[in-house]
């Protein structure tokens, strides 16, 4: 049987980490430990090297989503990169993820549905472009089927290549607002447990 982890034990330890004085040192080390916890979608596959995420909606000719329908991507020119499936969600969104690497920057990749209930069955080619220098910034294409839905003013760049879905931002706000919050409340309790530790050290003296 496996033990219970020492959760006790592990808070103890930030204390310890927070106890010389809430600096912003301490603050640092508690938010890089709350990121063990917290997830955020960016860490779910690769690095941002090494992936190419493609993402989109799927609509039948009367721009109606089309759900549970198949999508797959896949490299037309590495065939070491293993191609990706997926299904769309209820309101017709997909997402895939190819583990592209600096050396496929330009490469053609088709992105195929099919579905023998609806009868949708659609191919189309992109490239992935990217900047192979750059590490940081999302490699991501949008990829869009059937009929483009009419946009409001406050829709922003939807449906262009190379945007994200919105629905991914909030994810991440939400983290940053969770350890934001974890990290004040460790430091109010090092504090409070510093404030306890005065009367004891002063009793001492005396």
């Amino acid at each position: 049987m496996l033990d219970r982890p020492d959760f006790s034990g592990i808070g103890r330890d930030i204390v310890q980490v927070l106890n010389p004085g809430p600096s912003w040192g301490g603050a640092a080390v508690f938010f890089a430990l709350l990121g063990l916890i917290v997830p955020y979608p960016a860490w779910a596959t690769h690095e941002t090297d090494h992936r190419f995420t493609i993402s989109g909606y799927v609509r039948d000719k009367d721009g109606r989503p089309v759900k549970d329908v198949r999508v797959q991507a896949r490299d037309l020119r590495d065939q070491s990169v293993d191609p990706v499936n997926t299904y769309a969600d209820g309101s017709g969104f997909y997402q895939v993820v190819l583990h592209l690497h600096n050396t496929n920057a330009g490469d053609p990749v088709q992105v195929s549905i099919k579905d023998e209930r609806s009868g949708v069955d659609e191919v189309k080619k992109i490239r992935a472009e990217f900047n192979p220098n750059d590490r940081r910034t999302e490699r991501e294409a949008r990829v869009n089927f059937g009929p483009e839905p009419e946009r409001s003013p406050s829709s922003g760049a939807g449906g262009l290549v190379g945007t994200a879905e919105p629905s991914s931002y909030w994810l991440y706000g939400l983290g940053g607002i969770l350890a934001l919050v974890a990290v004040g409340a460790g430091i109010a309790w090092a504090r409070r447990q510093q404030a306890k530790a005065i009367p004891k050290r002063r009793g001492k003296k005396h």
